[in-house]
C-alpha cells in the first residue's frame, strides 16, 4: 500500500439503515412520543331531597300514571346546558347527564310524590304497577326549560295537567325562584335542578290533595 494514499474503512450493505432504526428506537424508549389523555367528562345525575320519608298515605289516595315526559327540543341532549342571553346556550360538552333528561326528571317526580304521601302508586311509562279500583289519575309533564343561567341563576319551568277519565281535574305551570348555582361548578348546577324538580312535585301533590 502506498504511504501516501488514505485509508478507506470499507462500508457493509445496510448500514446506515441500521443505525437510523436504531436511533428511532431510542427516541420511542425516551417517551417521545404523546401520550394518551384520560376522559375529562363527567357525568351528573338529579337527586331527591335529602331525609325524604313517605308520609302516612290516605285510604282514598289516587294512583299517578305518570306519562311520558316532554322536554323542548333544545333539551334533548346529554350535555348540561348553560343559557347565555335571549338567544345563545352553551352546551357543556364535558358536563352530561349520565341519564336521558325526561328519564331524570320522572325519577325524581316519582320519588318525591310518593314521599308526599298524597298517592298510593306512580306508575311510570314501562312500569307493571295494578290499579286502584278506579281512582286513578293520569299525569302530564312537559319541561319548557330546564337549565343554569350564566349569571348564576337556575331556570326550570314546567307545564303539568292532571286528568281522570280524559277531564281534566287540575293543570297549571310551574316556575322555580331563587334557586342559584356556581356557573364553573356543574354539580351545583345538577343540585339546583333537583332542587327546582322537587318543587314542582310538591306544587302537583297539593293539587292531588284538591282533587
Amino acid at each position: 500500500m502506498s504511504a501516501d494514499r488514505p485509508f478507506v474503512m470499507p462500508t457493509r450493505p445496510g448500514l446506515g439503515l441500521l443505525l437510523l432504526l436504531l436511533a428511532l428506537t431510542g427516541l420511542v424508549g425516551c417517551n417521545v412520543l404523546p401520550e394518551a389523555q384520560s376522559d375529562p367528562t363527567r357525568n351528573f345525575i338529579l337527586s331527591t331531597r335529602n331525609g325524604s320519608a313517605a308520609a302516612p298515605v290516605a285510604a282514598n289516595a289516587p294512583m299517578v300514571h305518570l306519562r311520558a315526559v316532554e322536554l323542548a327540543s333544545y333539551l334533548r341532549t346529554r350535555a348540561l346546558v348553560v343559557r347565555r342571553s335571549d338567544n345563545e346556550i352553551e352546551f357543556r360538552q364535558f358536563a352530561q347527564w349520565g341519564e336521558a333528561l325526561d328519564l331524570g326528571i320522572a325519577r325524581v317526580l316519582r320519588e318525591e310524590l310518593l314521599a308526599g304521601g298524597r298517592v298510593q302508586a306512580v306508575q311510570v311509562p314501562g312500569s307493571r304497577a295494578g290499579g286502584n279500583g278506579g281512582n286513578e289519575v293520569d299525569l302530564r309533564i312537559r319541561v319548557l326549560a330546564c337549565e343554569g343561567g350564566a349569571d348564576g341563576a337556575i331556570a326550570f319551568r314546567a307545564a303539568w295537567e292532571l286528568t281522570r277519565g280524559g277531564s281534566v281535574l287540575q293543570r297549571g305551570e310551574y316556575r322555580a325562584d331563587s334557586i342559584r348555582w356556581q356557573p364553573a361548578n356543574e354539580a351545583s348546577l345538577a343540585a339546583g335542578l333537583s332542587e327546582a324538580v322537587a318543587g314542582l312535585a310538591s306544587e302537583i301533590s297539593n293539587a292531588l290533595g284538591r282533587s
